[in-house]
């Protein structure tokens, strides 16, 4: 299901969580925005509306290619980029 798929309301009730409220995501919003256990939200107040916004981890925004190319080259140049931060 994509995200411009949800089309259908849904309600739910906000629940005591220890100290806090919460309130349950419906599957259909996780699904469209692959949302998983862990993953941040960020909310905001605008025009009288509360936006949630998944925050996007930057993991998933580099290529994994290119992550294993910064990886090789921080082991290989260690010592060298060390000296250049304590300089």
């Amino acid at each position: 299901m994509g995200v411009n798929a949800m089309s259908k309301k849904e309600i739910r009730k906000v629940t005591q969580m220890g100290n806090s409220l919460g309130v349950g995501l419906p599957k259909a919003i996780t699904d469209a925005f692959n949302i998983k256990r862990g993953d941040e939200l960020e909310f905001e107040v605008k025009d009288g509306q509360i936006m949630i916004t998944k925050k996007v981890k930057w993991e998933d925004q580099v290529d994994a290619e290119m992550l294993e190319m910064l990886t090789e080259t921080f082991e290989e140049h260690h010592e060298v980029l060390k000296r250049l931060k304590d300089r």
